[in-house]
């Protein structure tokens, strides 16, 4: 794993998915959806930073926001304030095409991270 001091310099992601750092599990935006969807139709996601292992989110180390994407088309964002507030929030979205979802959430003291699914459509 990168020091911290790298962690502000671009988008994180984990460096072994299969054997996540502390600080990878802590920050990773899991997502949680059905595999597969139709096109135009409703789903359900629901995104959460430190599914993994609890994030601190106290007033001096939280998660700010988190970003939801389908590829790279932007589909939804949810802002967070710090506190006791867990980062987990549900959007139903409509896919345009399928593809990945990508998730972004930015912890104000170790930068962006990104998680994904992927989704087939039907």
């Amino acid at each position: 794993m990168a020091n911290e001091k790298d962690l502000l310099a671009g988008v994180n992601v984990p460096e072994d998915i299969n054997n996540p750092t502390d600080t990878e599990k802590k920050h990773l935006p899991v997502i949680d959806a059905h595999d597969s969807a139709s096109i135009g139709e409703p789903i359900t996601v629901t995104v959460e930073v430190g599914k993994l292992l609890k994030h601190p989110n106290e007033p001096a180390h939280h998660i700010e926001w988190l970003d939801l994407y389908e590829d790279k088309l932007y589909l939804a964002r949810a802002d967070f304030t710090g506190g006791k507030v867990n980062p987990k929030v549900t959007f139903e979205i409509c896919l345009k095409k399928g593809g990945t979802l990508r998730a972004f959430a930015c912890c104000n003291l170790h930068g962006v991270w990104e998680g994904d699914r992927k989704i087939n459509v039907v």
